[in-house]
């Protein structure tokens, strides 16, 4: 079927073996290789009975002699959800701009809630970018961003409060934003997006994250006016918009980073209410793979993360998880 043509609805419809042969293409477009050895042109075994195994078709290497089948190490490995049901989970997380939660996954597909959490943050592994690293180049913008609740606990005794601090009895209040989780984001104007969580904002910080993502002879760079971007000017091209006077002066502007800033906290408070700390750059990859890709269809955007869908998602296990053949 064309890449244009899929859908949702068409996707769900997909027997088992019509997924796995999609799934075949999009992973193999030159023919079937081992995932152990890389050797071509596998042996095809097919049962000619049933069997307690689903999988009615794999192969096996003619080097290492191993037998395996298209879903071995990807996301889908060992799971017992139907193929058509994952695909379905990742053409809605492809399509939705803000993103979805886990609750609606699991009342769209009939899957229980933790089984669509895991689902959720497979397809995110595989969003993660693991494509041949290259630095951004062009005019550049960059700034930093607080992600978290609200503080709690809103004063009304305030009189009361700083004659406590006064005496010792209260510690001094520390400010807001310490406990929130910091990402840093850098933004190719009409290009990619990377954002990153980072302990803390100083200039050894980010300037590190910047000299190792810019093509730094052939970028300009536009900031804030942050301290931690006062040492960047040795090693890149950098403008400077003060925002105590203007948020724009011609071409010097931080609008495009603080947009994606805008739709990625709109995805997170409004979509998925809370998200975790250890769980942000999961969620982080998910959107920036969204915002990589904007200038394609939904389909395309489906086809293109089935091709990326290598990488089994094991850091939430409690033991090493053996590897199953017939996956």
């Amino acid at each position: 079927m064309s890449t244009s043509k899929l859908a949702y609805q068409t996707v769900l419809r997909w027997t088992d073996d019509q997924c796995r042969e999609y799934l075949e293409h999009q992973r193999w477009p030159n023919g079937a290789a081992c995932p152990k050895c890389g050797t071509v042109n596998p042996y095809v075994l097919e049962r000619k009975t049933k069997s307690k195994n689903k999988v009615q078709k794999l192969y096996k290497c003619r080097a290492c002699r191993k037998q395996f089948t298209a879903t071995i190490g990807t996301i889908f490995e060992d799971s017992h959800i139907p193929l058509n049901k994952w695909f379905a989970a990742i053409f809605t997380m492809c399509a939705s701009k803000k993103g979805v939660s886990a609750h609606q996954l699991h009342r769209m597909l009939g899957v229980t809630y933790k089984s669509a959490w895991f689902m959720a943050h497979r397809i995110r592994e595989a969003m993660r970018d693991k494509g041949i690293f290259v630095p951004l180049s062009g005019t550049v913008e960059a700034d930093e961003t607080y992600i978290g609740g609200k503080s709690r606990g809103h004063f009304t005794w305030k009189e009361r409060i700083q004659d406590e601090i006064k005496m010792g009895i209260r510690p001094k209040p520390h400010h807001p934003r310490m406990d929130k989780a910091v990402v840093f984001g850098i933004l190719e104007r009409k290009g990619k997006v990377r954002t990153i969580t980072v302990p803390q904002v100083n200039a050894e910080t980010l300037g590190t994250i910047l000299r190792k993502n810019l093509d730094l002879p052939n970028t300009r760079l536009i900031t804030d006016g942050n301290k931690a971007y006062k040492h960047i000017k040795h090693h890149v091209r950098h403008d400077v918009i003060d925002h105590e006077e203007t948020y724009v002066s011609g071409d010097i502007h931080t609008q495009g980073i603080e947009n994606y800033w805008s739709l990625l906290k709109r995805g997170l408070y409004g979509i998925f209410q809370h998200v975790d700390r250890k769980y942000l750059p999961q969620y982080l990859s998910e959107f920036q793979y969204r915002f990589n890709n904007r200038k394609v269809t939904d389909a395309e955007r489906f086809a293109s993360l089935m091709t990326q869908t290598q990488g089994r998602l094991d850091w939430y296990c409690q033991t090493n998880q053996a590897e199953n053949p017939y996956a």
